[in-house]
Formats: C-alpha cells, structure tokens, sequence
C-alpha cells in the first residue's frame, strides 16, 4: 500500500468512472506540472487531449504506461528514500528499464537499506550524482547526434595520454619582462612606441647580455596572452625603476620568432662593397637594428662602423621582408638585412659603440 501511494508503482491503469479527468491548456513552453491521481502522481504530457491518461507517454514503449517522465528520473529520486528506489526498481518493469538505459543499475549494481539517518543521506545523495551525471551524458550525445557527431566515451589510455601532451603544448607560455613607457597596451598586444627590449629579468638592459634579450624596433605589434606588475621580490629589490616593468606573457611561438631575430641587422647597401658573405664599408657608415634613418634612432640601435673595415655574415645581404619595416620610408628598398657570423666588437666613444671587429679576430683595414 505505501508503494502505491507514494510512487505510483506502474500498476496498469484503465480509466472508469471515478478517474480523474482533466483540462489542459495547451499553451508553448508551459512548466510540468504534477496532478494528483488516485493511484499515483500523472505528469501533464502524460495525458492526452480529452484529460484521460495516455498508454504510453514520451520516453515509453508503445502500449506500456510509465510511473515517471524518463527526462525527469531525478525529480523521482529527490522524492524517495535511499531503499525505495531499489523498491520502485523490483516493482515497475518500466521504471527498471528506465534505470538500466540510464546505467544506474551498472554504477549501483546493489542499494543497501540505509542503517542510519547520516547513512542513508549520503547513499541517496551518491544516487542523485548517478542520476544526474547519466542524464547530463545522455544529453551531450543527444547534442552530438543533432551536429552528426557521434560522442565516444570509449577513449583508450594511449589517446588520453595523447590528448593530454597536446593540452600541455597548447597552454605552454614564456614570460619576460618589458619597461612600461616604452609600450603602448592594447587589448591581447603590446605596440613598441620606440627601440626597446624584451628581457629575461629586469635588469637595465645594458647590464644584459646579448642572450638575456631581444631587441624590439619601434611599430613592431607583440601579441600577448597576459600581462601584469612585477612580483617577484628578487626582481623588486634590483632597483628603484622595477616598478615601471611589466611582466608579460607570450606563446612559445613569439619567443622562436625573436629568436630568429637575433644577431639580425641592417645596412644601407650603397655603403658597401658585397663580396659575397662579406661586406665592405665604403664610407664611414652605420650598422643598424632597423631601417629607420640613422638620426632617429637612439645610440644601443646603431654602431658606427668606420670606412675600409669588414662585417663578416652567415649567408649573404638579404632584402628587407619584414613588413613592419618595409614601410618605415622610401629608401628601406636599398638597405639590406644582416645576419653576422660573430656579435661585433665595440669600442666607446662618448655616447657611440664604434666597430672595430667580430668575436676574437679583429678584420684588417682594406685601404
């Protein structure tokens, strides 16, 4: 009797004279509303036009009456102890099909009757995290199957492991730090406002050596992914102008880029004579970081290289490609870019490095 009353266990119902009968207005998108019946709680989809009950409602086989709207199993379980769920399954053939298709008897394949009120809390909570997760699967291939994709819950180890080294490549970042006023922020990249660095540390970049920076030309467009203070305390105790760095983040891609940067300058041609991997200055002329003319860029872009001496390179004197430098004026079709086989060797003067050779070996004068 109690399981009749409660649950409405499916028992087979044919409407006689003391059925209830009921009106349904049937306006879109109304919320399901439950009508109380003598023998059990009806849904209101599950009635059909005239108010009767129908033999089979969405979910059901054809000819058989369900107990609970298949879609809606959790409402069910919220209304049950953690045992009557077990009870519901072993008296309703229909709700036990419901349970199986939603492989709630693979995930619990015994419900034991709970001993204490703590107890069965914590099974019948257990069970609506299965009821729950079984409907939110069954609702994610519902959706695969509306694109016409099939959802495969059968991945192997090796594809997970797969999968999971693909995730880790995609979220690797580099980080390094930028002095602020030298940058203008835009949303997801940094534009250079002049010459500046790029740097593993916030050292002044005149205490860095070649590899612990990248040298950035002005215009040059930086996409980042994040960007923020310096917090590091060993980064803050360097000096008074730390607070003025960013600390930015970067794909791995941006950092390759910049690497193939390095060792990356640029001459204006007529003031060489080409001998292949070997150029040779023939008037007092400059060796630059970019194309920009010589009186706009400030002293670390540009070395002075004195007439009759040699720049030894990797490769030959290539075209300007880069497009950011390509449209700096009317003469970057005459420079040409640089990759040195050796960083050059300076000399001060004032405020100007002077060339005066590569690595150890120091070019003699072609007079």
């Amino acid at each position: 009797f109690w399981l009749k009353y409660v649950c409405g266990l499916g028992i087979p119902h044919r409407p006689t004279s003391n059925s209830l009968q009921v009106k349904l207005s049937q306006q879109q998108g109304r919320l399901p509303t439950y009508i109380w019946h003598p023998l059990r709680h009806v849904h209101h989809n599950h009635l059909n036009q005239s108010g009767r009950m129908s033999s089979s409602p969405a979910g059901a086989p054809k000819g058989v009456c369900a107990v609970w709207p298949e879609n809606d199993l959790l409402r069910l379980v919220s209304l049950l102890q953690a045992d009557g769920v077990g009870a519901l399954a072993s008296a309703c053939s229909e709700t036990r099909r419901q349970l199986q298709m939603r492989r709630l008897t693979e995930r619990t394949p015994r419900i034991h009757v709970a001993k204490s009120p703590k107890n069965e809390k914590a099974t019948l909570d257990a069970l609506k995290a299965q009821v729950a997760l079984s409907a939110l699967e069954s609702a994610i291939t519902e959706s695969g199957d509306k694109v016409g994709t099939s959802m495969n819950f059968d991945v192997t180890e090796a594809e997970l492991l797969r999968q999971l080294e693909g995730f880790e490549t995609t979220m690797l970042t580099e980080h390094g730090y930028c002095y602020g006023p030298d940058w203008e922020v835009k949303p997801g990249k940094l534009v250079a406002k002049k010459g500046t660095w790029f740097k593993s540390n916030t050292k002044f970049s005149w205490e860095l050596n070649e590899n612990e920076k990248f040298y950035l030309p002005t215009g040059i467009v930086v996409p980042i992914l994040q960007i923020g203070r310096v917090t590091d305390p060993k980064e803050i105790q360097r000096h008074d102008w730390v607070s003025q760095h960013m600390r930015v983040w970067v794909k791995p891609q941006i950092v390759k880029i910049l690497e193939a940067r390095r060792g990356t300058w640029f001459v204006y041609y007529p003031h060489f004579e080409d001998h292949g991997s070997v150029l040779v200055a023939n008037v007092d002329t400059w060796l630059k970081r970019t194309t920009q003319m010589s009186g706009e860029l400030e002293p670390f872009e540009i070395i002075y290289v004195p007439k009759g001496l040699s720049i030894q390179l990797i490769g030959f004197a290539e075209p300007v490609e880069e497009e950011w430098e390509k449209s700096r004026h009317q003469h970057v079709h005459l420079h040409r870019k640089l990759l040195l086989a050796a960083p050059p060797v300076t000399i001060k003067q004032d405020k100007f490095e002077i060339f005066v050779g590569q690595g150890d070996a120091r070019p003699s004068l072609n007079c």
